[in-house]
């Protein structure tokens, strides 16, 4: 990058304060939920971009094309009302959550629900073809034991997702358990056999170690709890990289937007002050216990984390 690249995002980092823009990676929105005072949550607090991520309803689950339609419109249509009435840039990612898949296989069976699933994701490609989403997901495998039958479905059924994304060169956002540095490497296999590039591979909810060995080189979005800043930072001191050569990483709240669970994953205002956290600890002394960045360096981080690199993984968001 440029000198003038790296001086213009120093200008929003007072060394203390972000001011620039900030991008939660993954969230959902619920009309039944808080909706657009959440938003207004992310907004008021420094937010400026949304990947919206759409949720399922596990009340009432689709079993036909029509509903699944229907559900996807209706985050499509809470995108555009959040655009309107918040002012925020949204990014609409579609499709079937794998949980999904589990919860109806008692009354389908294996093989229909496995059939409504893919449907589902073409149905999620046809709206990235149309430039109404970015992406499909949230697809992938439960995160939960479950019976080896289903298991081995379930990596089967991954496989021909990937595949068909790869068809179409869509980016895909993989709900997936968390067994460290090993799920990160089936993945990567799965996705390979699959065709799917890793640049179009994200994995939501990540962990925060963020070097490339750890992640198979894949891009992730890292869920920003409060261990999360002191995880990204030991993976930049062990990776010892330029920051613009690292796979991209983003920040995610996977806020669910259910009154059952107020804050739940994380709260919408998250973001803007983890971002303040991050920077003001890779940018405290050594000898203070931080890493001793300069503001430049600093500031140009998260310009990556929160403009080039959504960007990179997206498309610009207009």
């Amino acid at each position: 990058m440029s000198a003038e690249g790296i001086q213009g995002p120093e200008r929003f980092w007072s060394g203390t304060e972000w001011t620039g823009p900030i991008t939660d990676g993954h969230l959902h929105l619920d009309r039944s939920g808080r909706f657009l005072d959440a938003a207004h949550d992310f907004h008021r607090s420094g937010g400026t971009r949304m990947i919206l991520v759409h949720k399922p309803n596990f009340e009432c689950l689709p079993t036909t094309m029509d509903a699944i339609h229907a559900a996807y419109l209706d985050t499509l249509a809470m995108a555009d009302e959040v655009r309107d009435s918040v002012g925020l840039k949204v990014q609409v990612v579609l499709g079937p959550h794998p949980v999904t898949w589990v919860h109806q296989i008692p009354s389908m069976g294996i093989e229909a629900a496995t059939k409504l699933h893919l449907d589902a994701v073409d149905v999620a490609l046809d709206y990235f073809e149309s430039g109404d989403c970015v992406a499909v997901g949230e697809v992938g495998r439960p995160h939960f034991l479950v019976e080896d039958e289903v298991w081995n479905a379930a990596n089967m059924m991954l496989h021909e997702v990937l595949h068909r994304c790869s068809k179409r060169s869509c980016p895909v956002q993989l709900h997936v358990e968390d067994r460290a540095d090993h799920t990160f490497a089936e993945i990567d296999q799965i996705r390979h056999s699959a065709g799917l590039p890793v640049k179009f591979t994200l994995r939501h909810y990540a962990p925060s170690n963020v070097t490339e060995s750890f992640r198979s080189g894949l891009p992730v979005t890292v869920s920003m709890g409060k261990e999360s800043i002191q995880g990204i930072a030991l993976s930049l001191i062990e990776e010892g990289l330029v920051v613009q050569d690292m796979t991209p990483f983003l920040m995610e709240t996977d806020y669910l937007d259910d009154l059952r669970r107020p804050g739940a994953v994380l709260g919408p205002k998250t973001l803007p002050k983890r971002t303040n956290e991050l920077g003001r600890y890779l940018q405290m002394p050594v000898s203070e216990g931080g890493l001793g960045w300069n503001r430049a360096t600093v500031a140009n981080l998260l310009w990556m984390l929160h403009r080039v690199w959504p960007d990179t993984l997206y498309g610009e968001c207009r």
